[in-house]
């Protein structure tokens, strides 16, 4: 059991009027759309069946388009899960396309979004109920973009980015000039060579989401670890996490013997956080800049 949504795309530009587009560009490009639908699929709805993709029929006269197929399988599991199996599949199906922005809202998508940010780098990326806010804060301004949670998720995804850049490649070469997408003869989106720059996805191991320090905070020592590192486990009150213990004041004070640790400590701390974009998703990384006081446990207060 599948259901299907068609779509199409379209490369433009003056190289293309014979309405013939070299295989060795289209081939990679329409390989990597698939990868980012997939990929797009395990992302935003894990337990959903797998997505492929179809040409269907002729390339269409005019620039150089192509009329694709998306298709998803529904397992006998899914469907015993699902109330109304066919009709969800569509839906998230068609959910997936559109978080893309390959067809529906213009704008409203992936697509949507790194056009917004022109390559600039979010400040912070916020989940507020169904809903992403992406926020540029540029020295006095601050832009904010929101999109519904599922494409949120995908720019979360370097995968997807980095399927999507393959995607808009083609318009690296002369004379090819404008990738669209679309649905039943309506374009979504259309991206532009001086845009394609913008679809880049950066070769470092992950993109800076936010990097703040928040001043004085309390944290409990789960354990130490005296490693090059430095890394030790602590509690916020609210969960625990490894930070790094980058005060070379406090760390000369241990090598020196100064501070002895107990179960429980208490050390009062400026900490930073830093978010990151992998190609596993987000991730939050913690490191002590200074240690303002180091405590003794805490004492419950005795009801008398």
């Amino acid at each position: 059991m599948s259901t299907t949504v068609h779509f199409s795309i379209k490369y433009d530009g003056p190289a293309l009027n014979s309405h013939q587009m070299d295989i060795r560009e289209l081939a990679p490009a329409l390989i990597a759309l698939s990868n980012m639908l997939e990929e797009a699929n395990k992302v935003a709805f894990p337990n959903s069946g797998n997505v492929k993709v179809n040409v269907q029929g002729n390339f269409k006269g005019g620039s150089f388009g192509v009329d694709l197929i998306a298709i998803q399988s529904i397992t006998d599991q899914i469907v015993s899960i699902l109330s109304g199996p066919e009709a969800s599949a569509i839906s998230n199906l068609k959910s997936i396309l559109e978080a893309l922005g390959l067809i529906g809202v213009p704008g409203a998508g992936l697509i949507g979004v790194i056009k917004w940010l022109r390559g600039r780098k979010p400040s912070s990326i916020q989940t507020s109920g169904d809903h992403v806010i992406f926020e540029v804060a540029e020295e006095a301004i601050s832009e904010t973009f929101e999109v519904d949670l599922v494409a949120g998720k995908l720019y979360q995804s370097r995968v997807v980015r980095k399927a999507l850049a393959s995607v808009v490649k083609p318009l690296e070469r002369d004379g090819i000039d404008i990738f669209a997408s679309g649905k039943d003869g309506s374009t979504t989106e259309v991206i532009r060579k001086q845009e394609a720059q913008w679809f880049e996805v950066p070769e470092s191991d992950a993109d800076v989401v936010s990097d703040s320090i928040a001043e004085n905070i309390l944290l409990q020592i789960e354990s130490i670890a005296f490693k090059d590192d430095n890394k030790w486990r602590f509690s916020d009150g609210s969960g625990t996490f490894f930070a790094e213990i980058a005060d070379p004041v406090f760390i000369e004070k241990i090598n020196s013997g100064a501070e002895r640790f107990g179960k429980g400590d208490v050390l009062v701390v400026d900490l930073r956080r830093v978010q990151t974009i992998t190609d596993n998703g987000l991730k939050m990384e913690y490191s002590i800049t200074r240690i303002h006081d180091h405590r003794a446990p805490l004492q419950h207060k005795l009801g008398l």
